[in-house]
């Protein structure tokens, strides 16, 4: 099985779309609301890194690079490298007044040397960590919505 992987994903989110944007913004605080973002350590204000970690003994190392941050179009753009290398997007639009349609994209290639990114990229592995993925989305966007909802 190859290291690529690719999500999308469409979720409906019970809150107000600027509200769902300006949580999304602020990376720094992802830990607080999003139980599988372990940490997020900026270097300054368009890089940091992130310790990830769902239901998998497996934590992963990412760097982020901000691509894009656009309020008006709703896009979230960074680009990846470490243990994920490639980039990650969240677009939100309104869907009503207190409503949100949050699309999620991602395409990466594993970036983890050794036994583990063998192991990981193996055909028996692979739905297992689709599955790992879908649940920290899952958990992230109700997480997402409780956070959007208080501001």
């Amino acid at each position: 099985m190859g290291r690529h992987f690719r999500f999308a994903s469409s979720h409906h989110l019970a809150a107000p779309r600027d509200a769902v944007f300006e949580v999304l913004r602020d990376a720094e605080r992802w830990p607080e609301w999003w139980p599988q973002i372990r940490s997020v350590t900026p270097y300054d204000d368009t890089h940091g890194s992130a310790e990830i970690r769902s239901v998998l003994p497996l934590t992963l190392h990412v760097e982020l690079a901000t691509e894009l941050v656009d309020a008006e179009s709703g896009v979230l753009r960074a680009r990846l490298s470490g243990d994920l290398v490639g980039w990650s997007q969240f677009a939100v639009r309104a869907d009503g007044v207190d409503r949100t349609i949050l699309d999620y994209t991602q395409e990466v290639d594993l970036g983890m040397p050794g036994l583990l990114g063998r192991l990981a990229c193996s055909a028996p592995a692979r739905p297992v960590l689709l599955a790992n993925h879908a649940t920290m989305m899952r958990a992230g966007m109700r997480g997402l919505t409780h956070r959007a909802r208080e501001s």
